[in-house]
């Protein structure tokens, strides 16, 4: 198999007549399709409901003998702010016993401890903002394109994706509804903003890998799962899944204590 790059990385439907039994006044806007009703859709739920929990399994390899398996749990908080989170991850490489990190991510930056790691004295996380956060954020993108919980949503992109299989299933005896997406990976390029990620969905497609995804929604639209899949020569090179549970209900995102913290660049090298 060849070697290529890889990254650890409101609803309205409204009619309109021209009065009792007359016919529906003409629009001027394209009808719009199919997957973009369900990407809206989700994204008013996900900001409705605001808060979950979730569990992220991840797998990336390098098309040869590299690979890097991640599992993630913790909780996730929706707000007009931006996203925060809660989580412990632990990252295996080649087989490797993991490595487990907590982060606990605000809108302004992230904390991050690191199991075993040595840090100064007092001092138990590390806190990486937009300036600092270069290697963080390598180990982010294992969630998809945004870097965040949930990444794998980004996927369901109506400017860059198809519907290519609807079916109705089961999760955890919840009715779910099921979307099977494929995603050129060039136009995915175009449409997110870092150049990071331009760069990786470009070289994707050079190479010839293929991006598929599936989301599983409840009837009221909200995601309960979301995945996507890298595929080169017939094999998945990349993969990330997240399960969400009990969207609404409680969350503890906690910012560690101050005294305990330590900005990213003063950490020990």
């Amino acid at each position: 198999m060849r070697r290529f790059p890889f990254v650890l990385i409101p609803l309205a439907l409204v009619a309109c007549s021209s009065g009792p039994g007359g016919d529906p006044a003409p629009s001027s806007a394209p009808p719009r399709s199919d997957l973009a009703v369900l990407a809206e859709r989700i994204e008013q739920r996900r900001a409705e409901l605001s808060t979950a929990t979730f569990h992220t399994e991840g797998f990336a390899s390098d098309g040869q003998a590299t690979e890097v398996r991640n599992v993630v749990d913790g909780s996730v908080r929706h707000s007009p702010g931006g996203v925060s989170a809660s989580m412990v991850m632990d990252v295996a490489t080649g087989g490797r016993p993991a490595n487990r990190t907590s982060l606990v991510v605000v809108p302004a930056g992230t904390y991050v401890q690191v199991a075993g790691a040595p840090m100064p004295e007092g001092k138990k996380w590390g806190y990486y903002t937009a300036e600092n956060s270069g290697s963080l954020d390598a180990l982010m993108r294992g969630f998809g394109p945004s870097a965040t919980v949930g990444a794998e949503l980004d996927y369901v992109e109506p400017r860059a994706a198809l519907v290519v299989g609807t079916a109705a299933e089961q999760l955890d005896g919840v009715p779910v509804t099921r979307h099977d997406l494929v995603v050129d990976p060039l136009t995915m390029a175009k449409v997110v903003e870092d150049r990071d990620i331009q760069l990786q969905h470009t070289q994707l497609a050079e190479y010839g890998v293929a991006i598929a995804a599936s989301v599983w929604v409840d009837g009221t639209g909200a995601p309960l799962k979301a995945e996507y899949r890298f595929e080169l020569d017939g094999e998945v090179v990349k993969r990330s899944t997240t399960r969400f549970r009990d969207w609404g209900g409680p969350v503890d995102i906690a910012v560690p204590d101050q005294a305990e913290v330590v900005p990213a660049d003063r950490l020990p090298g």
